[in-house]
């Protein structure tokens, strides 16, 4: 039976129960009783339910973890898509205590994802020679990761949804890393780092930004774009010129 064929038999029950009432008091007390209308009631009852409110979920906190116990979060993470696809976790390399640069990458390629260690491919090698020409080295004083930790399929730039599951893992390890510069490389980190969503790659490139008010932050284009497009290797000469300036300033005397 439908709902609007019980709600009228009810409604019908209910009016014969008051005809009785009626009829009965009417005999002790009488009076005009006035017309009864129903139909307010049967609309508040056909009417759907009000869908519950159901609040926002918030991001989970991570800023009470350590290194380890946040790598171990991000091994175990399935907070987005890609974790149906990868092979392993890229969680960060190099200096992790007060380097002088920290490098930001957007996400894992395919021998990241196979190896577990970020930038090992053509552009890690091309972002190793990028360091070693200012002084810097994943060895011993700079710290390298991306905004996703889980490679995206075919290399293809993070979705906002994925950039915005993974950006707490980011934001706590520089937390613990402190580094004294930070260097975002590529499109994809360098918006998300500076919050320009709708600004090109040229511009970010002539600003200094300053991450929490305290840290400077340089963008440059993506090692693995320099390779397929060699004319920016003087731009991003230019930018490593400015962040050696900034961790190795000049003495004057």
């Amino acid at each position: 039976m439908e709902k609007t064929e019980k709600l009228s038999h009810a409604i019908t029950e209910l009016d014969n129960l008051m005809d009785y009432y009626e009829a009965v008091l009417r005999k002790r007390f009488p009076f005009t009783p006035k017309n009864r209308d129903f139909s307010s009631v049967a609309r508040t009852l056909a009417a759907p339910a009000p869908e519950p409110e159901v609040e926002e979920t918030p991001q989970e906190d991570f800023s009470g973890l350590d290194m380890k116990r946040l790598q171990f979060a991000v091994q175990n993470c399935t907070r987005c898509q890609l974790c149906k696809t990868r092979t392993n976790t890229v969680f960060g390399e190099g200096c992790t205590y007060k380097p002088l640069v920290m490098v930001i990458g957007e996400g894992p390629g395919e021998k990241e994802d196979l190896s577990g260690r970020p930038f090992v491919g053509p552009a890690g090698e091309f972002l190793d020679k990028w360091l070693a020409a200012i002084g810097l080295s994943r060895d011993t004083n700079t710290y390298i990761a991306n905004i996703v930790k889980c490679r995206p399929p075919q290399n293809r730039d993070p979705m906002d949804e994925e950039k915005d599951a993974c950006k707490a893992f980011l934001y706590q390890q520089i937390a613990l890393v402190m580094p004294k510069a930070i260097l975002c490389v590529g499109k994809p980190a360098s918006m998300l780092m500076t919050g320009k969503t709708d600004a090109t790659m040229a511009s970010l490139r002539q600003k200094l930004f300053l991450y929490d008010y305290s840290i400077p932050m340089i963008c440059t284009y993506h090692p693995a774009a320099v390779l397929r497009n060699l004319e920016w290797k003087a731009p991003v000469w230019e930018d490593l010129k400015k962040l050696r300036s900034i961790i190795f300033p000049p003495v004057r005397g």
